[in-house]
């Protein structure tokens, strides 16, 4: 008896890899998120250019670099959502390590101090969105005015002179380890990452943000608390940044008026580079960790092939107008 031929059997779950289509999902992918194309561009550049640059240790050491800069970054991702930014989070990162600093000659331990300094960046993060809100002026020019006032403040605080942290244990958050390899700080950085990715794709106040960047009056209308909103998001980037001034501190043991100089930039180009929208409703905290490896890769390159100083910042520069005209290109399209 003759059997009838049989089909070849499927793979579970349907019908078996396609590679067509899989190519195509990788170009949608990589078309909507440019950011991973110039990351793979420099590391392969960086390989080309410098026998160091792949080395463990080296790479180790731009997620360390970088570390304190992503988490500044994640707090300006947030507020950049909502179709606003904070000028003032450089000097927040050194009031935050200024107020631990002080707290510990007075008697603090590392919990209180901690607690301190993070207070000391929710307070001013409240400023900011408070004046925001009921002014409903310019974030640009309040958190530039406030920037100033913190940064006054910092010169007061410690008498233009360089303080040091008087708690050993303070200093594992800048210094530890987890398996004497990678950073605790590098750890919270991308931990950071993800939890406010998935807070921002899978609740109600991450949606929400978006909302209010893309149409703040269509957010009212739909009955969103778009002031309280706006509110949290400020007092959440304040702290960021002061959460990052207080690992800086510990890192170095030390804190001045300045420390967290340039990180107002740096962050927002970062958060832009990474495929954050300056005008809102658009990004992403997974995007801006690619955007903060992006600079410190950038910056890495630069110094292992003994560029100059100058010639950095002017790269620094060209990046930041680079990212500006290309996230306005993207708004029109």
């Amino acid at each position: 008896m003759h059997k009838t031929a049989q089909p070849l059997a499927q793979p579970p779950g349907g019908a078996g890899f396609d590679p067509h289509g899989a190519l195509a999902e990788l170009r949608h992918f990589l078309a909507a998120n440019p950011a991973f194309i110039i990351l793979a561009g420099l590391m392969g550049l960086g390989a080309f250019l410098s026998p160091v640059f792949l080395t463990p240790q080296n790479l180790l050491n731009i997620l360390w670099t970088v570390s304190v800069l992503g988490i500044v970054a994640m707090g300006q991702t947030i507020l950049l959502i909502t179709g606003n930014f904070d000028m003032s989070v450089a000097y927040v990162v050194g009031l935050a390590g200024i107020v631990a600093v002080i707290s510990q000659l007075w008697g603090a331990g590392f919990g209180l101090s901690l607690l301190l300094g993070l207070l000391a960046g929710a307070l001013i993060g409240l400023l900011n969105g408070s004046l925001i809100v009921w002014t409903r002026a310019n974030a640009f020019l309040i958190t530039l005015g406030t920037s100033i006032l913190v940064y006054s403040v910092n010169l007061i605080l410690t008498q233009s002179k360089t303080w040091y942290a008087s708690v050993d244990s303070f200093l594992l958050l800048g210094r530890g380890k987890l398996f004497d390899s990678l950073h605790y700080s590098v750890l919270l950085f991308f931990l950071l990452g993800v939890v406010l990715e998935l807070m921002l794709r899978h609740t109600t106040f991450g949606r929400s943000l978006f909302v209010i960047g893309f149409n703040p009056r269509a957010a009212t209308l739909a009955g969103l608390r778009v002031a309280p909103l706006k509110l949290a998001t400020y007092v959440f980037c304040g702290t960021t940044a002061a959460l990052a001034g207080l690992i800086m501190t510990a890192r170095t043991g030390s804190t001045v008026a300045n420390a967290g100089v340039g990180m107002d930039f740096d962050s927002l180009i970062a958060a832009v580079l990474g495929g954050t929208s300056l005008f809102g409703g658009r990004g992403g905290t997974l995007r801006t960790v690619v955007g903060v490896l992006i600079l410190g890769v950038l910056n890495n390159l630069l110094v292992l092939l003994n560029v100059p100083y100058e010639a950095q910042q002017i790269a620094k520069g060209l990046v930041f107008l680079l990212v500006v005209w290309m996230d306005g290109f993207l708004q029109k399209r």
